[in-house]
């Protein structure tokens, strides 16, 4: 079951540097939404962004872990 929700960091980097999609893929369409709206904070979210997305990916799929039952040693080896 984690492995059909967590996201995938390769997917996500490359929709995040061609569409500047990575917020939505993370269930958080209003972030998504006003990131575009504002052109990605004019370049400055976009930047901020480019150095917290990886750290970003990994929480989001700790998070999807514990909500499927995982203790913390399988959440060790997965990485997270």
């Amino acid at each position: 079951m984690y492995s059909q929700r967590a996201v995938k960091s390769s997917s996500i980097w490359l929709t995040f540097m061609f569409l500047g999609w990575s917020y939505g893929s993370m269930n958080q369409m209003g972030k998504q939404i006003l990131y575009y709206c504002t052109l990605g904070g004019v370049g400055v979210w976009t930047l901020y962004r480019l150095f917290t997305l990886s750290g970003k990916i990994k929480s989001f799929n700790k998070g999807i872990a514990l909500e499927c039952g995982l203790d913390s040693s399988d959440i060790l080896a997965l990485g997270l």
